[in-house]
C-alpha cells in the first residue's frame, strides 16, 4: 500500500540539467550527488562507489542540498542511507521547511 500522500517524480522524467545535486554534510564535507527520484517534500540521491566517503550523515542530521545547474539550495533532513548496487549509497531526505517545500515544487512545476 502506498503511504506517501505526495506524488514523487522519477529522475527520469527529469531535466539531465535537474538531476545532479551537490551535497554538504554537518562537518562541510561536500559531495556530488545524482537525483533518483524527487517530491515536493523530499528526494532520494546516489552518490556513486567511485566517490570517496570522507563523511556521511546519520540519520535525522541536516544537510545542505544544492541543484547545481540552479544553484538552488534547499535544507533536508536525513531519514535514510543504504547501500545501493555496485557499492553506491542510497540517501533519503525529506524537506522540512515550508519555503524549500516550494522551491521543491517549483522546480517540478517548471519540469512537468
Amino acid at each position: 500500500m502506498e503511504r506517501r500522500v505526495f506524488k514523487r517524480y522519477d529522475a527520469d522524467l527529469l531535466p539531465e540539467d535537474v538531476t545532479r545535486v551537490k551535497l554538504i554534510f554537518p562537518d562541510k564535507y561536500e559531495i556530488e550527488a545524482g537525483i533518483l527520484d524527487i517530491s515536493s517534500h523530499g528526494l532520494r540521491v546516489s552518490i556513486p562507489s567511485s566517490s570517496v566517503f570522507l563523511s556521511i550523515p546519520q540519520k535525522d542530521e541536516s544537510v545542505k542540498i544544492i541543484f547545481t545547474a540552479t544553484q538552488l539550495q534547499v535544507i533536508g533532513r536525513c531519514i535514510y542511507l543504504m547501500n545501493g548496487s555496485s557499492g553506491s549509497m542510497l540517501l533519503g531526505f525529506y524537506v522540512l521547511d515550508p519555503n524549500d517545500q516550494s522551491k521543491l515544487s517549483k522546480i517540478m512545476d517548471t519540469t512537468y
